[in-house]
């Protein structure tokens, strides 16, 4: 499996067995995810704790790489024989003599130690990969929070400088204090359409296929009390919304969504993608969990008639969209980069089924 990880040691524990690790041991688990694989690194090497649920190899260096050997049993083969070596019957586990009797197909020692210097060049390109879209994600939220604060402006926006206070955040003289009731009506519309797909919130993805992302019927067998939220509403989990429990449709030109969910849309002097982007935030995370707390009348949950008071600072409507289209720019460079990142996995992957079969050989 083109999953190898590097392992990072604690420096204590309170379980398990003191054991100091060497530059090139190998983790295998013996437990719940059985024949998984990490290698340590010599800049990763002291002392840890490794209990029961951990197998660890020591390679004798003059025989084999250890490094090699690593990747060999994280290939997808290797795990799927793992898997089928279960000593525990239902309950996954693998036994140390069955661990020390698997064979191995090695290579000469200057073959393995070439391929495992190629598999760990893909490693780094893979990983400067995840480093560069992690900094991307983070430079695009730090500049999310700016301007849909406006703490930073694009400068064609630009009227007045002067900042005021609401009881949440400071937002520009330019713009308008209004609550959500003013800019978005609730919608009330039950289920009378028959089959129709069903949406769940999630935290971080907004509203998403509930079959597809839970891979499993989570929702109840009798939808016909459930809410429809059509394309371009918002809904939202009325009892984890302090969460980030919030969504746009966008999916469906109908779906349906659980009664307990509060469906709205907005007016025209709204973008939709620039209200969702900052109701998503930090900042209303924040606002949101302060109302949770301050709910008399059902406690633990916003309702309409609690959120429809929420403060939002709406700029012009040009300003608006100018956002949205400035997340969605840095959104697609995003994507693009991640794009990049699976063609380099599955380039590595495709080179783990060449070398580690010896189907491609490596001169030395």
């Amino acid at each position: 499996m083109a999953d190898l990880k590097y392992v990072k040691l604690p420096s204590k524990s309170s379980e398990g067995k003191r054991t100091s690790v060497k530059e090139g041991d190998i983790l295998i688990s013996i437990t719940a995810e059985l024949g998984k694989i990490g290698y340590v690194e010599e800049s990763r090497t002291g002392e840890a704790y490794v209990n029961q649920h951990i197998c660890l190899l020591r390679i004798d260096h003059e025989k084999a790489d250890s490094k090699y050997l690593a990747y060999y049993l994280s290939d997808a083969k290797q795990r799927a024989l793992f898997q089928k070596l279960n000593d525990a019957g239902a309950k996954a586990g693998l036994s140390l003599p069955t661990i020390k009797s698997y064979p191995v197909e090695l290579p000469p020692l200057p073959e393995q130690k070439k391929i495992a210097e190629i598999l760990g060049e893909c490693d780094e390109a893979i990983e400067a990969q995840e480093r560069l879209i992690a900094l991307k994600q983070q430079r695009k939220k730090g500049l999310m929070q700016q301007l849909l604060t406006g703490k930073t402006r694009f400068p064609r926006f630009l009227r007045s400088t002067e900042k005021l206070i609401s009881r949440f955040f400071y937002y520009p003289a330019d713009w308008k204090l209004v609550r959500i009731g003013e800019i978005a009506d609730q919608v009330i519309r039950r289920n009378s359409f028959g089959e129709l797909p069903v949406l769940s919130c999630t935290k971080h993805r907004g509203l998403v296929d509930s079959l597809s992302y839970f891979k499993k019927q989570v929702y109840a067998e009798n939808t016909s009390g459930y809410k429809v939220v059509e394309r371009g509403e918002f809904a939202f989990a009325t009892n984890h919304l302090e969460e980030g429990s919030i969504g746009y449709q966008n999916i469906y030109d109908k779906a349906i969504i659980s009664p307990i969910y509060c469906v709205f849309k907005t007016r025209k002097s709204v973008e939709d993608p620039w209200l969702y982007l900052l109701l998503k935030t930090e900042l209303f995370r924040h606002i949101f969990e302060a109302n949770t707390n301050a709910s008399v009348n059902r406690r633990g949950s916003i309702r309409w008639n609690e959120f429809r008071n929420i403060h939002v600072a709406l700029p012009s409507l040009k300003e608006q969209r100018h956002i949205a289209l400035y997340a969605k720019a840095l959104s697609e460079e995003i994507t693009l980069q991640q794009q990049k990142l699976e063609q380099l996995k599955q380039q590595k992957k495709g080179l783990m089924q060449q070398l580690l079969t010896g189907k491609v050989r490596v001169k030395v």
